[in-house]
């Protein structure tokens, strides 16, 4: 199973923006804060080069930002019985004070693709949220219709036009894509960028424009990308990617003819593959496949497996 698959947060949407609420959640002493900034969270590394997120406790939180108010938190939701928040850093000098605080001299941001490897199926859904959360607010921080600037309201889920004449209500956003692994005769269509790692190589993938369907979306990418017309398009799964703030849809397909045509040059090089020329590659570094826990290797995986 690749990562965010699993369900585990009460978000209480039904109440989550009453003052009552978020009241009493701010009560209860096992109510925990997660600090981040930019796609990074504040984690404690031990000795052994793992990583946690650092949970803070309300006073702890305070004890190194004064004048907190609930404007300034975004609330996560309930996980066994224990509600969580966010709370955005304005600066990467804070980390020196929460390190005092967790009474821990490792202390450090970490951006979430290095921390989920070390994370729980709970653990790495709960950064997942509170990642793309702050990248939104980071992101909005001014009115799309008027040009004022917004504030957060609903315990960090709507942000507001500070315009008296405009008021609009801004709601987060998440880009919808599509990824699919595109097979011909029992091969296997891998492409890489020009910028990406040494021998990396991927199944193909691209956002959804206005106005299209996720299929419509994948045939389209997969002619653009490869020159490919694809039949028997089929959903496969779908995984929340916050790097920025992404809905990757997976599916597969099979190409009608595999003649590959590089028409946009969005990619340096794709190629076939076997099932065999896959693992051998791969073992012998000549071929590098996705990250384990993301959608496209899975899509991978799950074709390799099906011999």
């Amino acid at each position: 199973m690749f990562t965010f698959q699993t369900n585990p947060l009460n978000r209480h949407g039904h109440n989550r923006h009453t003052s009552q609420f978020i009241r009493r959640c701010l009560q209860q002493a096992n109510t925990r804060f997660l600090p981040v900034i930019r796609q990074s969270i504040l984690s404690i590394e031990d000795a052994d080069g793992k990583m946690q997120p650092l949970l803070l406790k309300q006073g702890e939180l305070e004890s190194v930002i004064s004048n907190i108010e609930t404007k300034h938190l975004i609330y996560l939701g309930e996980m066994e019985q224990q509600h969580y928040f966010t709370f955005r850093l304005k600066s990467k000098a804070l980390v020196e004070g929460f390190a005092a605080v967790a009474r821990h001299n490792n202390v450090v941001l970490t951006d979430l693709r290095q921390l989920f490897k070390h994370l729980s199926p709970n653990q790495a859904h709960l950064c997942n949220v509170a990642v793309a959360l702050e990248h939104w607010h980071n992101t909005h921080q001014y009115c799309g219709v008027c040009g004022h600037a917004t504030y957060a309201t609903q315990s960090g889920f709507v942000r507001t036009c500070s315009n008296p004449q405009c008021e609009t209500e801004h709601f987060p956003r998440t880009d919808s894509a599509v990824i699919c692994a595109i097979t011909h005769q029992d091969r296997l269509l891998l492409g890489r960028q020009k910028n990406w790692p040494e021998h990396l190589y991927s199944v193909i993938a691209g956002f959804v424009e206005p106005g299209e369907t996720l299929e419509q979306a994948v045939a389209r990418e997969a002619y653009e990308e490869t020159g490919l017309p694809l039949s028997n398009i089929q959903y496969y799964q779908s995984q929340p990617w916050p790097f920025p703030q992404s809905l990757m849809v997976g599916f597969t397909a099979e190409a009608n003819h595999d003649t590959v045509k590089l028409l946009d040059k969005e990619l340096e090089h794709a190629r076939w593959f076997t099932r065999e020329e896959v693992r051998r590659e791969s073992e012998n570094g000549k071929l590098v496949l996705p990250f384990k826990y993301s959608i496209s290797r899975t899509l991978v995986n799950q074709w390799l497996n099906t011999d």
